[in-house]
């Protein structure tokens, strides 16, 4: 009589090997980028590498057959691999995430006060001036290594790969940038406290995963804020000045010029302890 294989067990071996190839796909495709900071990529690896190890154990074993096998039951593990794959990859809604004190704001004061002794909030990251490493070991640089400088024309244009760098250096750094002229690059976001005329032209960062991310942006002012649908990419320009908002010493922006902007290839910015 022909042994019956355990269809339970071969269930859930393909499931483990759904994940693992789910987990390559994002690595290999950058999509990884979008759930957990690259540092982290190498536990991603290994996570891979394990469940599709599983797998295939399981599978050996699967030819012992079980009474009573009942497959569906694990159908809850299915749904992981179905979210990933029907839920499209993208940025997060700006109405999801708050800005000022737990973003902006908190760094500007805590920086201004004491930047070496004070603690940022989530999301936000008071660098050290010198060379240092993270909490895995990957060396990190000092900000001011990659800090946008003037043009001929006397205006500091931040590139994407400066973004990090420069936001974390306006903020500890904000006299440095009063009275200068900045051209830089995000999404608009705007909060319900916001007025009619402000706007963030904002990156969003991570400093683990997903769940922490921040928008980081300089508050900007314009006549011109309501033309624009928040999540759209623009370049912005205007004098910067150093102002209280809402009981935080922060900088603002008074745009003289804006003009669309293509979508970033990598939309989030990494900080790195």
């Amino acid at each position: 009589m022909k042994r019956k294989a355990n269809s339970e067990l071969i269930f859930q071996a393909l499931i483990c090997m759904a994940l693992s190839v789910l987990f390559v796909f994002a690595l290999i495709s950058g999509k990884a980028s979008n759930y957990i900071h690259p540092r982290l990529f190498g536990f991603l690896w290994f996570a891979a590498a394990f469940l599709f190890l599983i797998g295939v154990v399981m599978l050996r074993y699967s030819k012992t057959p079980k009474h009573n096998a009942r497959p569906l039951k694990n159908m809850i593990l299915v749904i992981p691999i179905l979210t990933a794959v029907l839920i499209p990859v993208g940025a997060v809604q700006s109405q999801a995430i708050s800005f000022g004190i737990s973003a902006g704001s908190t760094l500007s004061s805590a920086a201004a006060q004491n930047p070496v002794s004070s603690a940022p909030d989530k999301g936000t990251v008071i660098p050290d001036t010198t060379t240092s490493k993270d909490d895995i070991g990957i060396e990190v640089s000092s900000p001011s290594s990659n800090v946008p400088g003037e043009d001929e024309n006397g205006v500091i244009t931040v590139t994407d790969e400066q973004f990090a760098s420069w936001y974390q250096d306006i903020n500890e750094n904000m006299k440095k940038y009063e009275g200068k002229t900045l051209k830089m690059k995000g999404q608009v976001f705007r909060m319900n406290t916001f007025g009619a005329s402000e706007f963030v032209p904002a990156r969003y960062a991570m400093v683990c995963c997903a769940a922490d991310l921040q928008p980081c942006g300089v508050l900007c002012r314009s006549s011109a804020a309501s033309q624009y649908q928040d999540g759209e990419w623009l370049w912005v320009t205007g004098e910067i000045k150093i102002e209280n908002y809402q009981g935080q010493t922060m900088p603002v922006c008074y745009v003289t010029k804006i003009e669309k902007a293509e979508k970033a290839k990598q939309e989030y910015i990494y900080f790195t302890y």
